[in-house]
């Protein structure tokens, strides 16, 4: 029987990162800058959580598997920390995207082990 995946991903202005951490497969897609804001991270919740959603479908190990537990990390503009309203953005594109668990990290970037301890925490 399968467990959850742990997906890491990595959200800047212009692309995700997507890593699943048990298969060690990835995948970058690339956010279309018309729906951009110098103000937020994720102007646009409906493309963002469609881009998010395929690449999760993408990297998941089978159809049959527990959803995912993602580890959300916003790289960019968060300057000054996070708003409830952007950490209610990123909790809710993990879920759309398919997560039956999702987690927000802020700070520097975590590898393999740090990211299940961070989702597991």
């Amino acid at each position: 029987m399968f467990s959850a995946d742990s997906i890491y991903v990595q959200v800047f202005s212009n692309r995700f990162i997507v890593k699943n951490i048990d298969t060690e497969q990835s995948v970058t897609v690339e956010r279309d800058l018309a729906y951009a804001s110098p103000r937020m991270l994720i102007a646009d919740f409906t493309m963002a959580q469609h881009q998010l959603k395929g690449a999760v479908k993408s990297l998941r190990r089978g159809s049959f598997a527990p959803a995912p537990h993602i580890l959300m990390h916003p790289m960019e503009q968060i300057e000054g920390g996070v708003t409830q309203v952007e950490r209610r953005v990123f909790t809710e594109l993990g879920f759309g995207a398919g997560a039956s668990k999702v987690v927000i990290h802020i700070g520097t970037p975590l590898s393999g082990d740090s990211i299940k301890q961070a989702i597991r925490a």
